[in-house]
């Protein structure tokens, strides 16, 4: 399918190009992401979807979506993202673990905007606090997140998305200069 919206550059046209993975989001490029970054979804966590400066001239952040969802956006540079963490001991299906939370990117091009992408989360489950052995790993998809199928759904689990969220909050409050 194409992209038909004739507001949008050409350059933006997703038209089946190439799909990037997490390794090739440098660290010093930025996410953009639009709107009031307090905005995140309050009820549960997903993907949070941004554009990548990689693939999207400044000047066009506000003009791809149609209809325009906000007139203004905040940015976070991607090696911040990368080092954020967030780790608790807690009690998952009867054992006291270290549950690790991190990101991951995701170049998720849209047919009318090819720059568009999503911080996914990565949660890793240790033994121990030095993280020596590893009992399970996820990425949290939006499909995961609707499916109901992330142990970070769990009740037990609250104050940590609440955390994680405040966290990613703080991160996109870089103002365009």
């Amino acid at each position: 399918m194409a992209c038909n919206s004739e507001g949008v550059p050409k350059y933006l046209h997703w038209d089946g190009k190439q799909v990037f993975s997490d390794p090739d989001f440098l660290n010093d490029q930025f996410l953009y992401r639009l709107g009031n970054p307090i905005e995140f979804p309050q009820g549960t966590i997903t993907a949070f979807s941004c554009k990548w400066s990689f693939l999207i001239e400044e000047q066009d952040v506000l003009t791809v979506d149609t209809p325009s969802i906000s007139d203004s956006y905040k940015y976070a540079i991607i090696e911040a993202i990368r080092c954020y963490s967030l780790k608790e001991e807690k009690n998952s299906d009867g054992i006291n673990a270290w549950h690790k939370l991190t990101c991951t990117l995701s170049h998720a091009p849209n047919e009318c905007d090819y720059s568009h992408s999503e911080i996914l989360i990565k949660h890793e489950i240790f033994k121990d606090i030095e993280e020596t052995e590893i009992i399970n790993s996820y990425i949290y998809t939006y499909e995961l997140w609707q499916g109901n199928k992330t142990v970070l759904q769990r009740k037990s689990f609250k104050e940590m998305r609440k955390d994680y969220r405040k966290d990613m909050i703080k991160l996109f409050c870089y103002p365009i200069i």
